[in-house]
């Protein structure tokens, strides 16, 4: 009888020495250090729900992302507006406010909420199978504005719908859901 131990730990051997892992360092897309001092601008919303929370939730993330960035929470747009002078954000807003509070940059961002949206859905009238759905859909979008010229040179935006409650009829019987909490804090 012949044994098949030694091939088989030949090739063990041999395909554990072939596989290792390496590490390769990935450049962020945005590089902040050169910035120096942030300012950050609370995200504006349309129903005042959840704008604190993104605000911070954005810090985070790019603090996560590339540790010792440096920020200063600046407040409402409202409130930093008002600072300078100005009641719009534009090129000129965006240098006084980079001369008042020794920003190089600023993120500022906003969070549009729709009105909830029910969708009725009749599949087969005879058997009595159908559904309704409503849903709210929260859209977000954030900039970077360089406090020297006033020019963008990041943004980016996202959504997401979530739903408010669904109720199902068929032949069955009746079946159906409502959220607890309010579906704009969970967004």
């Amino acid at each position: 009888m012949r044994s098949f131990t030694g091939p088989i730990l030949l090739g063990l051997f041999l395909v554990s020495g072939c596989s290792h892992t390496v590490l390769v360092t990935v450049p962020p897309r945005m590089e902040l250090k050169g910035y120096g001092t942030l300012g950050v601008i609370e995200f504006s919303s349309n129903s005042g729900l959840g704008s604190a929370r993104a605000t911070q939730q954005l810090q985070e993330q790019i603090q996560s992302a590339q540790p010792g960035t440096r920020f200063i929470e600046l407040g409402s747009r409202e409130t930093v507006l008002a600072a300078v002078g100005r009641n719009q954000l534009d090129a000129d807003a965006a240098k006084r406010i980079g001369r008042k509070y020794g920003v190089d940059a600023l993120f500022l961002g906003e969070i549009a909420y729709s009105d909830p949206k029910t969708d009725v859905r009749v599949n087969d009238l005879a058997k009595l199978d159908a559904a309704v759905r409503t849903e709210v859909r929260g859209d977000i979008s954030a900039r970077l504005v360089e406090t020297a010229g006033g020019a963008s040179v990041w943004s980016n935006s996202g959504w997401v719908r979530r739903q408010i409650g669904r109720v199902n009829v068929s032949e069955y019987g009746v079946s159906g859901s409502i959220t607890k909490s309010d579906p704009r804090e969970e967004m």
